[in-house]
């Protein structure tokens, strides 16, 4: 797109999903002046090399910083991928010091109720803020839902080992809010095993366990983590039959025999169409920050009660990421 402005987009937090969304940036079609801000020189270097490993327009320019004092005045997205602990306070610090058109953060999106409201006031005058819970911009899941699913109460069961049931169970529930057009109200860790463990991310936690997750239509989303290594199985029970869905295979078959191909999608996939998206609609397919808060609060309020009740009665936060 030779002689129009580049668009500046902010990648802050390039470690290994911040370099995968740099890899995705790479396949845009607008010209980018990316701006890659991470304290560390080995996640910058890290990114570097990942960004020298795809090919895309030639238009784009890419300049690194170690700390947020070195971007620009104005950015027209912001893609916080930094650890959930740090997010709230850099979300915090970028909108009060820069102009930020639209947001797009990762998940989990804090550690705590109080981090969530902190974004959402952060993010609130932004033209728009979603979270990357990416299976909504995933053609498969749209095709499942087009198979009778959608706007209606589902019953989601989400099994398997080693896979970051604390972290990663927003996916799911945010899955189920999206398919049913329902929403969140409880989130049930009777299941959940005591004992805490390290997540992989130093200073993080995980657990094992049962997580149940209640939806206002009746639908449930009931997910396991029983530790090992087993890949995961999802079965989703609808009022048109039972669905089994191989995500490593990329099937989806229902009982009755009717089956959808599809896959997912690497990060490095998504991120050159979903700013795409943006800059061309002002809007995309995740949620918003306000949808995914949504479903954030009840589970941050679970997981905590959960830990106070399990070894630390004083927490305040919970340390997922």
């Amino acid at each position: 797109m030779t002689g129009t402005p580049r668009a500046v987009v902010a990648m802050v937090g390039v470690g290994q999903l911040g370099s995968r969304h740099l890899q995705g940036l790479a396949t845009s079609s607008h010209d980018l002046e990316i701006h890659l801000v991470d304290p560390s020189p080995a996640s910058l270097d890290l990114a570097l090399d990942r960004w020298a490993s795809v090919k895309g327009p030639s238009g784009h320019r890419v300049e690194v910083h170690s700390r947020l004092d070195n971007l620009p005045p104005v950015l027209d997205i912001a893609i916080v991928a930094c650890s959930a602990g740090e997010r709230p306070a850099v979300v915090s610090s970028l909108a009060a010091s820069r102009t930020v058109d639209d947001w797009v953060l990762e998940k989990v999106l804090a550690c705590d109720v109080g981090g969530l409201e902190a974004i959402r006031a952060a993010t609130g005058s932004a033209d728009g803020a979603w979270v990357n819970t990416p299976r909504r911009m995933f053609d498969w899941y749209r095709r499942i839902g087009a198979e009778g699913i959608a706007g209606r109460p589902v019953g989601l069961e989400v099994t398997g080992g080693g896979w970051g049931l604390a972290c990663n169970a927003v996916h799911f529930l945010d899955l189920a809010v999206w398919w049913s057009g329902s929403r969140l109200v409880e989130v049930d860790t009777s299941g959940l095993k005591r004992h805490w463990m390290p997540a992989r991310r130093e200073g993080y936690l995980e657990v094992e366990g049962r997580l149940v997750g209640r939806m206002a239509d009746g639908g449930t989303v009931t997910m396991e983590d029983h530790g090992g290594a087993d890949h995961l199985a999802l079965r989703l029970d609808t009022s048109e039959g039972r669905w089994e869905v191989d995500e490593p295979g990329g099937s989806a078959t229902r009982s009755d025999g009717l089956s959808v191909r599809g896959r997912l999608e690497n990060q490095s996939e998504v991120t050159g169409r979903l700013v795409d998206e943006i800059l061309e609609t002002g809007g995309c397919r995740l949620p918003t920050v306000d949808e995914s808060i949504a479903v954030h609060g009840p589970l941050l309020e679970a997981l905590l009660a959960h830990r106070r009740l399990t070894g630390d009665p004083t927490a305040t936060t919970v340390p997922i990421t």
